[in-house]
């Protein structure tokens, strides 16, 4: 057990030395509270005897060690010196306990942050299966609430450490003050922390189904929080509410059973000790016939070392309890790392001379027998537009997936100017790609740094020449505040072709090799689809860029080089739009039919 903690520390970044460091400033906090506490025998004994240095020595070995020391130091045995000595042993508690409990927090949030860091790191490393099949409310989940949950875990052990230096120390004193009542104490402690066992497996499996409500419960609010209007216009808000106050419901159960698992803990234990305490009492003063002092200091230590012991059967139980975040944690750390995209290339991609082609690629998505694309062999010309068209579900968007390698082709190799892309590095390859969605995600921010994402460092002459190209430039200088205008979450305040030009020109900033939309018209009306046409066009003559269009709207892909027909994850047709008019049968159908509709 104690190994596992010791690798799973050292997995989140705990070092030997920190948890060195904690466990020293532990001892040294018990050391000086020992001594604190301990040096009011020989302060009750001096006001017994008033003072009578003959009678103490005569008494009490003690004294004969305390006045040599005191002599050594050339210094006279006084009352004032005994308390300011116990003074400075409490205030040397003091110190160490604040040096350890903020270096502590400070560790602790330390490696919060580093575990967010990697965390977040490993998700976007992740491949694309990965990210088809985890929700982002999951993600979320362990992000923002199971690793600080998780963490605590870890650094939980090293409290339960100085809670039993602690006693220790408390029962060192307490064996020396009556070896026979501290051993007999000793015995029923332990016994008496048998007691909350049940309790502690407990708290365990409640930990566990408590991180699995909260997962549940984020992966909800996520995917609501991002749809209120649907919500509401569905009139589903009942419904909804329903559902959120049953999952806030689980978690609020979880959590209170949880707090009283580690009330039991308390409520059993206290009895216990006081009982031990006044047991003490009376025998100390009956059948033993103990110093008073000494009875007063048993009694100090032993309601001393009370919350200590509750402390070290809680901190146990507290590290069950929060065992299920650590564990999800790990969980979703590995298997991150087991999705994590390969990249062997070792190529830097600058510059697309001749073509991108497809050589007999074939893609299957894992769990499935069937093919999504089968056997394709296709070349894209550089510096051209090419379209890739056909019904839904024939394979489009996992075509365009395969070329920044988002999914690896099950068979085949796809090559740019005859070198396979494989060779080339990942962030090479991908930064020659500038993708444009269906629907452009806008993060919240200026319009200056949603066109300057993904080339951070763009001046302000390169931002106006892809907003003039995207032909987004003049609505931009209408604005009050241009370029520094904030367009919010998604920009709910700009028209669908407003956003669709906003985000070409966040594409065409980082001057691409390749720019890939994927059903840049469907959300858009007419007008909109007109100057969308003329934005290709514009950028068609002015950059040396590969324009690969997925649509739906054939009208809008008219003028491409090259236009691609996909049916049931095959190449069906290749050729120009009046070629395929008349030669291919589902083209000519849909273009008859959307211009009857258009």
């Amino acid at each position: 057990m104690v190994k596992h903690w010791i690798n799973r520390s050292k997995e989140v970044g705990l070092t030997y030395p920190t948890m060195f460091f904690i466990i020293i400033m532990s001892i040294l906090t018990t050391f000086t509270e020992i001594f604190g506490l301990g040096i009011f025998l020989p302060i009750f004994q001096y006001i017994k005897m008033k003072g009578d240095i003959e009678a103490l020595i005569s008494e009490s070995e003690i004294w004969k060690h305390i006045v040599n020391t005191f002599s050594f130091f050339n210094t006279e045995v006084s009352l004032s010196v005994l308390l300011f000595i116990a003074f400075s042993f409490f205030i040397g508690r003091q110190i160490f306990t604040y040096i350890r409990v903020v270096f502590k927090t400070t560790i602790s949030y330390k490696l919060v942050k580093k575990l967010r860091n990697k965390i977040f790191d490993n998700y976007l490393s992740a491949n694309t299966s990965f990210h088809d099949n985890v929700p982002i409310g999951n993600i979320s989940n362990t992000i923002t609430v199971e690793i600080g949950s998780a963490i605590l875990s870890i650094m939980q052990p090293l409290e339960l450490i100085s809670y039993l230096i602690m006693a220790l120390g408390y029962l060192s004193i307490l064996f020396l003050l009556s070896w026979q009542m501290t051993i007999v104490a000793v015995v029923v402690l332990l016994f008496a922390s048998l007691i909350p066992n049940v309790w502690i497996k407990q708290s365990a499996k409640v930990g566990r189904d408590l991180t699995k409500a909260n997962t549940i419960l984020s992966t909800f609010l996520i995917t609501r929080l991002k749809s209120p209007r649907l919500v509401r216009l569905a009139g589903t808000q009942t419904a909804e509410n329903k559902e959120f106050s049953s999952l806030t419901q689980k978690q609020c159960e979880k959590s209170i059973y949880s707090a009283k698992l580690l009330a039991k803990t308390d409520v059993v234990l206290d009895p216990i000790i006081i009982g031990l305490s006044l047991i003490f009492l009376y025998v100390s003063y009956t059948s033993f016939s103990m110093q008073i002092e000494v009875i007063g200091l048993y009694l100090v230590i032993a309601l001393r070392i009370m919350p200590v012991s509750k402390s070290i059967i809680s901190q146990w139980q507290s590290i069950q309890n929060l065992l299920g975040p650590l564990e999800m944690v790990e969980d979703r750390l590995n298997e991150m790392k087991k999705s994590k995209e390969l990249n062997n290339g070792n190529l830097e991609l600058k510059t697309i001379n001749e073509s991108i082609q497809f050589i007999d690629v074939s893609y299957s998505y894992p769990e499935s027998n069937a093919n999504a694309l089968t056997n394709i062999s296709i070349k894209i010309p550089a510096n051209r537009v090419t379209a890739l068209v056909g019904p839904s579900g024939s394979g489009k968007s996992t075509f365009i997936d395969l070329l920044p390698l988002l999914r690896v082709p099950s068979s085949g190799v796809i090559k740019v100017d005859s070198i396979d892309i494989n060779k080339y590095t990942l962030n090479s390859l991908r930064n020659a790609i500038s993708y444009v969605p269906q629907s452009p995600q806008i993060f919240d921010g200026t319009i200056a740094q949603h066109i300057r994402y993904g080339k951070s460092n763009a001046s302000n002459n390169e931002l106006i020449k892809a907003a003039q190209l995207a032909g987004i430039n003049l609505f931009i200088e209408e604005l009050p505040l241009g370029y520094d205008t904030n367009l919010g979450e998604d920009a709910i305040r700009l028209s669908g072709g407003q956003k669709q030009r906003l985000d070409i020109a966040r594409a065409l900033v980082s001057k691409p090799k390749i720019i890939i939309l994927d059903e840049p018209t469907s959300n858009l009306d007419a007008n909109s689809e007109e100057e969308f046409r003329l934005t290709m066009q514009k950028i068609r003559e002015n950059a040396d860029v590969t324009i690969i269009i997925i649509s739906h709207r054939l009208y809008t892909i008219a003028d491409s080089d090259q236009i691609i027909v996909l049916n049931n994850g095959v190449v069906e047709s290749v050729g120009k739009h009046i070629d395929l008019i008349k030669h291919n049968e589902w083209y000519g159908k849909a273009y008859k039919i959307q211009n009857m509709t258009s």
